[in-house]
């Protein structure tokens, strides 16, 4: 197990395709504990990537690193497609 705390240091980041196997792998966690969301299929490396695409230009995703290992990440989204939500977005923690 890593060590927590002051000693070691986490940062954030922009996501890239290259976190997309870091990404899928968490969200999977979440995803078998059917804690953190209702999904039921697990998300492949290559379903992460073209999400991080799709999403690239308004709705950003970042990666929590710690000791150069992907061990968080968190993404804004669409709200709803319909106009009237139009510049509202919701977002998910994992």
């Amino acid at each position: 197990m890593r060590a927590r705390g002051p000693s070691a240091a986490a940062g954030t980041r922009l996501a890239t395709t290259a976190d997309a196997a870091a990404i899928a792998r968490i969200y999977n966690e979440g995803i078998a504990d059917r804690v953190a969301t209702f999904e039921t299929e697990p998300r492949s490396a290559a379903d992460i990537e073209r999400a991080l695409r799709e999403r690239a230009g308004r709705y950003r995703t970042v990666v929590v690193e710690r000791d150069g290992v992907v061990v968080a990440w968190a993404a804004a989204s669409l709200y709803r497609p319909r106009e009237c939500y139009d510049g509202i977005g919701e977002f998910s923690v994992y």
